[in-house]
């Protein structure tokens, strides 16, 4: 009987500890923690268009081995003695289909980097969305403690009788309008989270907890370099070379059996020139993109430099103004107008930074991939 009990005792513990557990994660949120890099690798994860890119990629690859295959079948064919004589079992000669196949493959797995690259693009451009709009709330959170202190000030003023009672009206104005920034500063940054949350592929309330700061991006780069290496794989400047290689072996072949002074071979020979005139023409559009997307970085970084000095400026322009109302000589609409300049210039701040930072991964990609269509 006193087993009975005992177990009894120990199944209702059990109970109670289970439902008070349940009770007690019941009112916490499910909070989701990312930083950057997670956040990027959980995109890439979730995303159908990278899956649909590895399908793509293996049809291609089973393209190489059906082309290799042809290739082969004629290769046997040619050792028992037979051999077409034509334009076409010249490129079976050459392996042109199975050339064309292996671009045709690079050329996929490259647009899946691009997809790739593409994506990390978006992640950080909303992520930095998201910490930038953090940065609005606590901006607007401290303009409205401001804007609070100052209230304050005036009310004891008034009590005074060193204040008017149109500057009390005016200070609830200012604090009335500082609340509202602040409450649209808390939806925007509920947007902001959506929006990451649709490029990660998540549920669209899913709660966010963002980990990284919001830092300024390294930029060391040498452009001379880097433009020869976008001239070597970028995806235009791949896509472009491997059309360059097959015309070109286009007009080989067809110029075995066809002489110059026939239609064939002068459309193939003037194709091949075309092909290498827009070869030339696109390394000086890389060059032009890349040399502006680079100035787009140095103006943005600047523009950073300019906003830091402007916010030490309205600092010391609203302390200045704080002093010169508690000493009498200055009106109550100036250190409004000073608080609000140093409200505009932190959220100048924050944007100048997210800004610099996506104009980075803008040239990143230029150099790395380029325009993929």
């Amino acid at each position: 009987m006193r087993k009975v009990v005992i177990s009894i005792l120990l199944v209702f513990v059990t109970l109670l500890t289970s439902i008070l557990t349940y009770a007690d994660n019941s009112g916490k949120e499910n909070i989701k923690k990312l930083s950057l890099d997670q956040a990027i690798n959980e995109a890439i994860k979730n995303s159908t268009d990278i899956k649909v890119s590895e399908l793509d990629i293996e049809i291609k690859e089973i393209e190489l081995d059906k082309a290799k295959y042809s290739e082969k079948k004629y290769d046997d064919l040619k050792d028992r003695g037979f051999s077409l004589g034509t334009v076409e079992g010249f490129q079976l000669d050459s392996n042109m289909m199975s050339k064309a196949a292996e671009y045709a493959l690079e050329e996929e797995k490259i647009k899946k980097n691009y997809k790739i690259e593409d994506l990390k693009y978006k992640v950080t451009a909303s992520y930095y969305a998201a910490l930038q709009a953090r940065d609005y709330l606590k901006v607007a959170k401290d303009n409205l403690e401001n804007v609070k202190r100052n209230r304050d000030e005036v009310k004891k003023k008034l009590d005074l009788g060193v204040a008017s009672k149109s500057d009390l009206i005016m200070a609830d104005i200012s604090l009335n309008e500082a609340t509202v920034k602040v409450e649209k500063a808390k939806t925007d940054l509920e947007n902001a989270y959506r929006r990451l949350n649709m490029v990660l592929n998540y549920p669209l309330d899913t709660k966010l907890e963002l980990t990284s700061n919001f830092y300024e991006q390294k930029f060391d780069v040498n452009l001379n370099k880097d433009l020869e290496k976008a001239y070597e794989q970028r995806f235009d400047m791949i896509q472009m070379n491997h059309n360059h290689e097959i015309v070109k072996l286009d007009f080989e072949t067809n110029s075995i059996k066809y002489t110059e002074n026939t239609y064939v071979y002068k459309t193939k020979q003037r194709n091949l020139a075309k092909i290498e005139s827009l070869l030339n023409d696109l390394k000086k559009s890389v060059e032009f993109d890349i040399k502006s997307k680079y100035d787009a970085v140095i103006n943005a970084k600047k523009q950073i430099e300019l906003a830091k000095a402007n916010v030490e400026k309205a600092k010391e322009g609203l302390r200045l103004r704080e002093l010169s109302y508690n000493a009498g000589v200055g009106t109550l609409l100036e250190v409004e107008q000073s608080a609000n300049q140093l409200y505009s210039a932190n959220v100048a701040l924050a944007s100048a930074i997210s800004n610099y930072n996506l104009a980075v991964l803008d040239y990143n990609k230029a150099v790395n991939i380029g325009r993929v269509n």
